[in-house]
């Protein structure tokens, strides 16, 4: 009886701030786990030597690393994230102007960035400052030479 006694007179104290009638805010729920998004759905197929390859676009890419394509862009124009090894070819409009062609990259290509991605452990971080990650670049561009060799060979 009497842990019945107390747990009914104090059993809600945790409940208001000390000092207050006003009521505690309940704890906010941890953010699920995030999936993973299907990036493999929209691809160019092109022939490379002969053989048909998919390729991929850069959003495409932006979606396997949880990132958005102008993130990428940004990151290629300030030389932090290497070009893309493969282009669309460039296009003319009807008012003249010339449009560059999309970036493409393979199979191979986008899966080896993930895996730098998780392994440096920013693929479903919030933030990347890849200034703290400079070598990320230089590693990207290493891996995609030696499968771009592979796929023209």
């Amino acid at each position: 009886m009497p842990n019945d006694f107390i747990e009914e007179t104090f059993g809600e104290l945790d409940a208001f701030y000390p000092g207050s009638k006003r009521k505690r805010r309940k704890p906010v729920p941890e953010k699920p786990t995030v999936e993973v998004v299907p990036w493999e759905d929209e691809y160019f197929e092109k022939f490379i030597n002969g053989q048909k390859v998919k390729l991929y676009t850069l959003g495409s890419l932006a979606k396997a690393i949880n990132r958005s394509p102008k993130t990428l862009r940004k990151w290629m124009e300030q030389g932090k994230f290497p070009q893309s090894p493969y282009r669309m070819p460039d296009t003319v409009g009807k008012n003249g102007k010339t449009y560059v062609g999309r970036r493409l990259y393979s199979k191979a290509m986008v899966d080896a960035v993930v895996k730098i991605f998780a392994s440096a452990g920013l693929l479903h971080a919030d933030r990347v400052e890849l200034s703290t990650h400079r070598n990320l670049a230089d590693k990207i561009t290493e891996v995609w030479n030696e499968i771009r060799t592979t796929e023209t060979n």
